[in-house]
């Protein structure tokens, strides 16, 4: 087993900080170890010990070793497997750890970070030990001094890092030599150092965590080799039979702060590296108060056209490169709202619940501007909602929509200035198996967008994308998409269908809330182009409608009830300019309500469509229902009249997959069901043609 030193891993931040209360510090302490510090041609079948001054509590538990009443450190990751077996003296105060299957002609370097002693005390300082199963160990030393103003920086780990733990490939970074502080001056040598290349770093009062990670938390010291103060971590280079001295490190206490309380310190140093640097995007993992110790800044430069970043780490500022292209050129506003601020609103919005139901919820923060789903996916990692209540949660995972890349519309010499500044703020349990609550906010007005709204509340955003993509677009159509409309005419997910007759081409956007999460061109030209008629009943007044007729008894008399809602042009009815609600009450435990609603006055203009005599020469292909589903879903429609019908399975990029029906069938109502375990999770098509009539409606496969 090895174990990286991930200060700060990359760009997405993965966390590796934890918030743990520092224990007392007593005068326990390890006294001796076999091998002993330095020791070379170590029998790799060797029983590796270390006796302390007082007994060991074994019932303490750390998280490294799993499991384990030692904490530990251990480099390198060969090896060979675990210890026969772990033993204590009688008397409590030596480990053994038997046959540790070591490589041979190798150096290892162990850290004793912590243990507990049976009246309560914690380790004082951490204790190091390095050996080797070769034949000799090099003689090279680095030196020099740790300052800790006002403070006593007695039990510092100065750790050399074979790569820069705060770049982006700090995944490789291990820590392969170093050496404990032993007294109050602050002096150190670390002996042993083979050539090479490291990065100091100065670490006091830390933690070893799952998989290996150094942790700290507030309370905990840290510097880095920094001698020009340029904010940047400097190398040292170690060469055979050297004494590099000199090396000295400046130790600074972690403190929690919010996102805004170091910015200022940010921005300075961001202008000095460019005058023109705005900030793009912020990253965190913060309480649930909205405070934290790991801040990456992110800056643009248009007149580099570069990106850089800094790092607060407790209040301690790095610089470091991002070595990849990020979409988000746009400068955030100055008014953007605080974390804690944003924190609160989040807690208040089912946080709180989640955090009480999933005790090991964990949580991180993005704060930039959406530019759609795939901006959020890369760069921030959060590509799910979830629907959460006291006793169950249901994820719904939005990469496992066919998201069709923001294009058409999106370029870096627009302004874009409809896409929204936010922040995500996401709760995360493994325990729970992974269930999320992702909470996407205003940054500027606080307002949550993320929420279910009224078809109304979508389109006025949409529209405004839809005008960016082609100046003459006009609404055809509005449909629910992924999941059910409830009783007040909300939907998590909208689409809002645009023509444009200058690209004779129709536009769908998908609206999670008042933000665009699937946009494209169809596959199939419009059934309509006329475009609806402005001053529409917005959604949760026509549902009101169908509601007090009967669609609020369906959903009491009747289980797992789904409703799907349509806005379109009633080009199948007697006015085909009319634009009409159409709601699909749906459920297992009974057949399809229908209700067809004047969208311009709210009166009803049939119920039960598809056994209707009222208009017995219209065609109706109804949205399938349940849907989304697994595997099963049903497929209901209506013929007036015999006809030849045709109805077939497509995927989204227009691929024929399944043929459901080929051939004629008298005039009625049909519905079929139909097994899709064969088909992968996506958005699929369906398409009705009989006789003269096509019509094309899209479906959700979710395993």
């Amino acid at each position: 087993m090895s174990h990286k030193i991930a200060l700060y891993p990359s760009l997405l931040f993965i966390g590796i900080f934890a918030i743990y209360t520092c224990p007392a510090m007593a005068q326990f302490a390890v006294v001796s170890s076999f091998p002993s510090h330095g020791s070379s041609n170590v029998d790799p079948t060797t029983t590796l010990s270390f006796t302390f001054n007082s007994a060991i509590d074994t019932s303490a538990r750390f998280q490294f070793p799993e499991d384990f009443y030692v904490n530990i450190y251990l480099y390198p990751d060969s090896l060979i497997g675990e210890p026969d077996s772990v033993t204590l003296s009688p008397d409590l105060t030596t480990f053994y750890a038997h046959n540790l299957h070591l490589a041979n002609n190798t150096t290892y370097y162990f850290v004793i970070v912590d243990a507990v002693s049976t009246t309560g005390d914690s380790l004082q300082t951490p204790y190091p030990l390095l050996f080797t199963t070769g034949g000799s160990l090099p003689n090279s030393t680095v030196a020099g001094t740790i300052n800790y103003p006002g403070y006593d920086p007695t039990g510092t780990l100065v750790a050399l890092i074979d790569n820069n733990p705060f770049g982006f490939d700090s995944e490789k970074g291990e820590i392969v030599n170093g050496a404990i502080v032993s007294n109050g001056s602050g002096t150190y040598i670390s002996e042993y150092v083979h050539a090479g290349i490291y990065w100091p770093v100065a670490i006091k009062d830390f933690y070893i965590a799952w998989g290996g990670t150094i942790e700290i938390y507030p309370g905990s010291a840290m510097g880095f080799y920094d001698p020009n103060g340029d904010h940047i971590p400097d190398s040292i280079v170690v060469s055979a039979g050297s004494q590099v001295t000199g090396i000295n490190l400046n130790l600074q206490t972690i403190i929690q702060h919010t996102a805004r309380e170091v910015f200022p310190q940010v921005q300075l140093a961001a202008q000095s590296w460019s005058s023109d640097a705005r900030f793009v995007q912020l990253y965190c993992e913060p309480e649930p108060d909205g405070s934290g110790i790991n801040w990456p800044y992110i800056f643009y430069s248009p007149s580099l056209a570069d990106y850089q970043m800094w790092v607060s780490i407790g209040g301690i500022l790095i610089q470091t490169d991002i070595q990849e292209t990020l979409e988000d050129t746009l400068a955030i506003p100055d008014s953007w709202l605080d974390s804690d601020s944003v924190m609160a609103i989040a807690e208040n919005h089912g946080g709180r619940d989640f955090r009480q139901y999933y005790p090991d919820t964990e949580l991180s923060g993005f704060l930039g501007h959406f530019l759609g789903s795939e901006n959020i996916k890369n760069s921030a990692s959060l590509v799910s909602t979830i629907h959460f209540n006291e006793t169950k949660s249901a994820v719904k995972h939005l990469a496992d929509l066919p998201i069709n890349p923001v294009s058409g519309f999106f370029n870096k010499t627009n302004s874009m200035r409809h896409w929204p500044v936010i922040w995500v703020i996401q709760y995360v349990s493994y325990v729970g198996g992974g269930d999320y609550l992702a909470i996407v906010i205003d940054a500027l007005s606080g307002e949550v967008l993320s929420d279910p709204v009224t078809a109304g509340r979508a389109e006025s955003a949409a529209f405004l994308y839809a005008s960016e993509w082609s100046s003459d677009s006009k609404l055809l159509e509005i449909r629910s998409e992924w999941g059910s409309v409830d009783s007040t005419g909300k939907s998590n997910i909208w689409i809002c269908q645009y023509y444009s007759s200058s690209k004779d081409s129709v536009y769908e956007l998908g609206m999670q809330g008042m933000m665009p999460v699937l946009t494209g061109t169809t596959p199939w030209p419009p059934m309509d182009t006329t475009g609806l008629t402005v001053g529409w009943l917005d959604s949760d007044i026509a549902i009101a409608v169908a509601e007090n007729q009967g669609g609020a008894a369906y959903r009491h008399s009747n289980q797992e009830v789904t409703v799907y809602a349509s806005l379109i042009n009633w080009f199948q009815g007697p006015n085909p300019e009319l634009p009409i609600w159409l709601f699909s009450y749906t459920s297992f435990t009974a057949e399809p309500l229908v209700f067809i609603i004047n969208a311009m006055t709210g009166t009803i203009l049939d119920i039960n469509l598809q056994q209707s005599p009222s208009i017995p020469d219209k065609f109706i292909l109804y949205q399938n229902y349940p849907n989304p589903f697994n595997p099963m879903t049903n497929f209901t429609f209506y013929l007036p009249k015999s006809a030849d019908v045709t109805l077939k399975i497509y995927n989204i990029i227009g691929e024929e997959v399944a043929t459901l029906i080929s051939g004629p069938l008298p005039s009625g109502s049909y519905t079929y069901k139909w097994d899709f375990s064969n088909l992968a999770s996506g958005a699929y098509l369906y398409r009705l043609q009989a006789g003269e009539y096509i019509e094309t409606r899209k479906m959700i496969l979710m395993k």
